[in-house]
């Protein structure tokens, strides 16, 4: 196994498509945006999202409401596995849903322990960029998101914030310090 996050690339374009492939036939209500990017991303070249991540990154011509984030591809042995998004900073509105980190697992790779090696992996990133403490956030009916946040809690110091309401019920909260 060579598991890692990588700057998505061209290289890994084959089986970033075999993986969009799998979310349209298996689509889940929990895919984040980046699923969604890669799948409009897939009718040209790639080459605007590439360029759209770096501008992410750099935090350059954000939408409004948008913070800088890094896109990371989690990778093993070149084979793509899934999407990690860090945003560097929180806005109130993030702070309260959608907090520092946000993932997909590809459906072929579910509970094969991708999302928690991918979760640490990410979190190292976030260390390296000088974050202290990390929120990360779910929807109360993803069982194993939320099983996946208290794993971390245990293995991290950190608490579990409040719940808050959303539109179609809760989102469970967790900070992490670094």
């Amino acid at each position: 196994m060579d598991l890692k996050l990588v700057v998505p690339d061209k290289k890994y374009l084959s089986s970033v498509k075999d993986a969009i492939a799998e979310y349209k036939v298996a689509p889940s209500k929990f895919e984040i945006q980046a699923v969604s990017k890669m799948v409009a991303a897939e009718y040209n070249d790639f080459t605007d999202y590439f360029e759209n991540c770096k501008r992410e990154d750099l935090g350059i011509n954000l939408k409004q409401g948008r913070v800088a984030h890094t896109t990371f591809w989690l990778v093993d042995n070149d084979i793509y596995i899934g999407t990690f998004n860090l945003r560097h900073s929180l806005t109130p509105a993030l702070e309260r849903v959608g907090g520092h980190i946000a993932y997909q697992i590809r459906p072929s790779k579910y509970h094969q322990g991708y999302a928690c090696a991918g979760l640490q992996l990410c979190l190292e990133e976030a260390k390296k960029r000088g974050l202290e403490k990390v929120l990360i956030t779910c929807d109360s009916t993803n069982i194993a998101s939320y099983n996946l946040l208290k794993k971390a809690l245990r293995e991290y110091r950190g608490i579990e914030a409040p719940e808050v309401e959303i539109i179609d019920g809760f989102e469970k909260r967790i900070w992490l310090f670094l």
